[in-house]
């Protein structure tokens, strides 16, 4: 049994403004090829097949026509990822049932609204009717609607994995429920954040955190489990479990610029070892950075061609019409950002750098040293500091008092302490 993973497309992701339809339509058209090249009984996309709840119309054609064209190959399964609208795969798999050709019900989304216990088991034979593959698709389930779920494991963020533990239990116990170990061949499918994996930092970052990691030691232990959520293509746990996060078709930000983008053809057979194979993608424009001079750059530009450039310029001096002399250096890129780090405008920011008189370092130092760490750019970094010093350093304004404040504060001085009148006191 062979089958093909692909994961985490984010059809309407641009570059800034830039739009990346060109490269979507050049990947999608990779994949379908090496589908049809190594005809797969299976086909997994592991989630966020869309880059937000409401994608373009023209997203929206643009994955229909790949995932039909990928259908016709073989059975193609969309899990629902954290990007994904569940009320947009409910309507594209009630299209797919109008479909009166022969490849109706080939195509199939799964995905968890959150009112509903989320997953699914799906049985497909292979091509030749001796083995059949049953797929346990466990969709994005989110922190914040799973309460109603996992009822009796508390509200702490731990809760939340805890809880996605028990779901992959139950879904395990219904992949064995009927299994047949001469011919099944069992694969799970998730979207979600898997301990000990390495993020691209261009995921939602709030939802890939530790205290919502799921264990890989407590992934089913299947023949497969095709993973998404995380960009960069990986390998899973200690390696004892097949399990891999298939990663996005292009390079999404700056922060994947190292990485090679792959999908994963999986060949697996009842009672031998599951053997996992990457192939990688090279329709996406890549993403460079460079950092340096102007004279480093101009030895370094024949590296820079056809891909998505973001520069930042060492100087002693500021350097006119910096953006047009990069640009000519590097004809041949796009770039996306220039920025100029000048030795001469570089702000000094205070002079009491050393501690206080308790010992403790200066405030503007420590936040200078945070940037630093955080990898904010160096004319950035100053400029931000500068005026956090200037904040820091301005004795606050001593505002006039409001005619309201002037008189609390003479009634308070002198309260009042006639004696009270005669007679009775009337009430309304």
């Amino acid at each position: 049994m062979k089958a093909l993973h692909t994961s985490d497309w984010h059809l309407g992701r641009t570059l800034g403004r830039r739009s990346r339809d060109d490269e979507f339509d050049a990947v999608l058209a990779e994949i379908t090829a090496i589908a049809d090249s190594v005809q797969p009984d299976l086909i997994v996309h592991s989630g966020d097949l869309f880059d937000t709840y409401r994608p373009a119309h023209k997203d929206v054609l643009r994955a229909m026509r790949c995932l039909d064209a990928l259908a016709r190959i073989a059975p193609t399964v969309v899990l629902g990822g954290n990007h994904d609208s569940p009320e947009l795969f409910d309507l594209l798999g009630y299209v797919c049932t109008l479909r009166p050709d022969a490849d109706r019900g080939r195509l199939h989304f799964v995905h968890s609204r959150g009112d509903t216990e989320p997953g699914t088991v799906l049985d497909f034979d292979s091509r030749d009717g001796r083995e059949r593959v049953r797929l346990a698709a466990l969709p994005y389930v989110h922190p914040n609607r799973y309460l109603h779920l996992f009822p009796g494991f508390g509200t702490t963020e731990g809760a939340y994995a805890a809880g996605l533990r028990d779901l992959q239990d139950d879904l395990l116990a219904r992949l064995l429920d009927g299994y047949n170990p001469g011919r099944d061949v069992l694969m799970f499918t998730a979207h979600q954040y898997v301990g000990g994996s390495v993020p691209s930092y261009s995921e939602r970052m709030w939802e890939a955190r530790e205290p919502y990691a799921t264990a890989a030691t407590a992934l089913p232990r299947v023949a497969y489990c095709a993973l998404g959520h995380i960009h960069k293509p990986q390998p899973v746990g200690s390696g004892r479990l097949p399990a891999r996060y298939a990663g996005s078709p292009l390079q999404m930000d700056f922060g994947e610029s190292e990485e090679t983008k792959s999908v994963t053809l999986v060949d697996a057979a009842p009672g031998r070892r599951t053997l996992v194979t990457p192939h990688t993608l090279h329709s996406g424009r890549r993403l460079a950075r460079f950092h340096g001079t102007l004279e480093e750059l101009a030895a370094a530009a024949a590296q820079y061609r056809d891909v998505y450039l973001k520069t930042v310029i060492r100087s002693e001096e500021p350097l006119p019409r910096l953006g047009q002399r990069v640009a000519e250096l590097v004809p041949d890129a796009v770039l996306v950002d220039v920025e100029e780090e000048c030795a001469a405008t570089r702000a000094t920011v205070l002079t009491g750098a050393d501690p206080d008189g308790n010992g403790h370092p200066d405030v503007t130092t420590a936040f200078s040293a945070y940037l630093a760490d955080a990898g904010t750019p160096g004319q950035s970094a100053d400029t931000v500091v500068a005026a956090f010093a200037d904040l820091l350093n301005t004795p606050d304004s001593v505002l006039p008092h409001s005619p309201a404040e002037h008189l609390l504060t003479e009634a308070i001085a002198t309260p009042w302490t006639g004696a009270p009148r005669s007679g009775s006191e009337t009430t309304s």
